[in-house]
């Protein structure tokens, strides 16, 4: 009878033995399991967009519900819908299919170029100033969004459009006549920041900018801009007229592509304010709404990615 005992109790301790061995082998996977299903359960908080989602339709970029991205296009789109629908902060997750999610976050993150034009196909109020991308090996993503714009700041450029635009536009214009008209004001209460222009081609990083020329505060209140200032005052414009637009770039440059009357134009202000030795104010209308084939006729640093930037249509061949 003892040794039965002692049969069944060493028959037990190496049950537990086992038990335990395979706890240890595979305690990270349970972990992970414990983990992802009860700690993280990938629900996802969706909250109301702010005032300034656009609802445009693009080729390169649209809207997404799917929080559970299982490719790079699709967590590009992510990242597209968090900052047009104006989140401060937002979380998602890897898609279980995603096999190199995370490698895909972290390169996107530190990818500039790609995030920056992203930026251009958002409002201008929802577009950023710094993203902050924190993930885990769980596949948890969450990002943290400082706006280009932001409370005070915007409600003076809001009151300053309504403004302007009650004061040189009239309603018996038709949408190319407003155009123009905000071209030519813009333009003519606007010097380019000759300075901080130097300064960014240089990459003087002690240099000290006097005005806020970047965006569209330079052009709207201290009568100086660069190639940002321009692009977003004339942005915000056009999105208070309903007029479909977004901002092309390369890496020295930005403008305008607007759509009006079934068609994609360029617009660039820029380039009709341009800088004279003389310092006499110009007001020229190469740049007014001219097609893709005129752009590059001018050959004046408008080059830009086709794949990316689908509207404006095919490069012509040289």
């Amino acid at each position: 009878m003892k040794g039965k005992d002692n049969m069944k109790k060493t028959i037990q301790i190496l049950i537990l033995l086992l038990i335990l061995g395979l706890t240890i082998i595979y305690k990270t996977k349970i972990s992970q399991f414990i983990i992802s299903n009860f700690i993280y359960k990938k629900e996802v908080i969706i909250e109301n967009p702010n005032q300034y989602k656009l609802d445009y339709n693009f080729q390169y970029l649209s809207e997404t519900d799917n929080f559970l991205p299982n490719n790079k296009k699709e967590l590009e789109n992510v990242f597209y819908t968090v900052l047009n629908n104006g989140w401060n902060n937002f979380t998602f997750y890897c898609g279980s299919k995603y096999k190199n999610c995370l490698d895909d976050v972290e390169e996107l993150s530190k990818d500039a170029s790609l995030l920056s034009i992203i930026n251009n196909f958002v409002h201008p109020f929802n577009s950023y100033n710094f993203i902050y991308t924190n993930y885990n090996n769980l596949g948890q993503i969450s990002l943290t969004i400082d706006k280009v714009y932001h409370g005070h700041e915007i409600e003076l450029l809001e009151n300053k459009i309504e403004e302007i635009y009650n004061k040189i536009i009239d309603d018996n214009m038709d949408n190319k006549e407003k155009i123009l008209t905000i071209h030519d004001y813009i333009i003519n209460t606007t010097s380019y920041d000759t300075k901080r222009a130097k300064a960014i081609t240089n990459n003087d990083l002690d240099f000290i900018p006097s005005y806020q020329s970047h965006k569209a505060v330079g052009p709207l209140f201290q009568n100086m801009a660069i190639c940002g200032g321009y692009s977003d005052a004339m942005s915000l414009f056009l999105i208070k007229m309903n007029i479909p637009n977004y901002r092309i770039s390369n890496d020295v440059h930005i403008w305008n592509l607007v759509y009006l009357d079934g068609k994609w134009y360029h617009l660039d202000l820029t380039w009709d304010d341009p800088v004279v030795n003389t310092k006499e104010h110009l007001l020229l209308y190469d740049y007014f709404l001219i097609s893709t084939s005129k752009l590059f006729s001018l050959k004046n640093n408008h080059y830009f990615n086709e794949s990316i930037f689908i509207e404006a249509g095919p490069i012509p061949q040289s």
